[in-house]
């Protein structure tokens, strides 16, 4: 975007004025896509936030506790005769 509006077009017409303009047109979009960009990131906090929130009226939090997996457990049971030898 820079070469084509303020390169092609305000320099090589060699006018203060077009170059003035072009630059501020540049400018004027840069500042549009960096505020677009910044919106949008705090549209999607915005929404995970209330996700997170709405969520939690409806957590119940009954399940089974997480296990990490260890391979020393697997050699208890293994031992203990539940090894699964699979056949």
């Amino acid at each position: 975007f820079w070469e084509k509006t303020v390169v092609e077009i305000g320099l090589e017409s060699a006018s203060a004025t077009m170059l003035f303009v072009t630059v501020s047109a540049w400018a004027c979009f840069t500042v549009g896509v960096l505020m677009g960009m910044e919106s949008l990131s705090a549209f999607l906090h915005a929404l995970r936030l209330h996700w997170v929130e709405y969520m939690n009226k409806f957590f119940g939090g009954t399940g089974t506790k997480f296990v990490p997996f260890a391979f020393r457990d697997l050699a208890v049971a293994d031992s203990a005769g539940g090894g699964g030898g699979g056949d």
